[in-house]
């Protein structure tokens, strides 16, 4: 068990994720079937957190395999990251970014200068792909 200034919050969410990921074996569907029968407040916090990767996260708001690449990239890039963004790599000549604010998901679609579009909420992956459809 962790122990932190927090009072123990922290070690309470780390031993309930670690319940969590013994019994899903790193299934994500389940890992998000497990979170969704969490209180909001203690569910957004394990979101939020590094006790899940971003891959996790992606697959809880999104419930699909968005690619190799893109899973490769999450899986090493912890959740608590997700505020500031993490990489997913390339679609074609475009590099795609995962975010979450404010427990909303979204991507962020880049080229090598700027960023071109910006999505948000639970539709922000297919958003973006159509987006990646009609401009890459």
């Amino acid at each position: 068990m962790l122990f932190g200034d927090d009072g123990g919050r922290f070690a309470d969410l780390a031993d309930l994720v670690e319940g969590i990921l013994d019994r899903c074996d790193d299934d994500p569907a389940c890992i998000a079937a497990e979170l969704n029968t969490l209180e909001q407040g203690k569910r957004a916090e394990i979101l939020s957190s590094d006790l899940l990767n971003a891959w996790q996260v992606f697959w809880y708001f999104f419930e699909v395999y968005p690619g190799d690449e893109q899973v490769e990239f999450l899986v090493f890039h912890s959740a608590g990251e997700l505020a500031g963004g993490v990489p997913m790599g390339q679609a074609g000549i475009f590099k795609l970014t995962f975010f979450v604010q404010g427990g909303e998901p979204g991507i962020i679609i880049e080229d090598d200068v700027a960023e071109v579009a910006r999505f948000s909420g639970r539709t922000s992956w297919n958003d973006a792909k159509k987006y990646l459809e009609n401009e890459g």
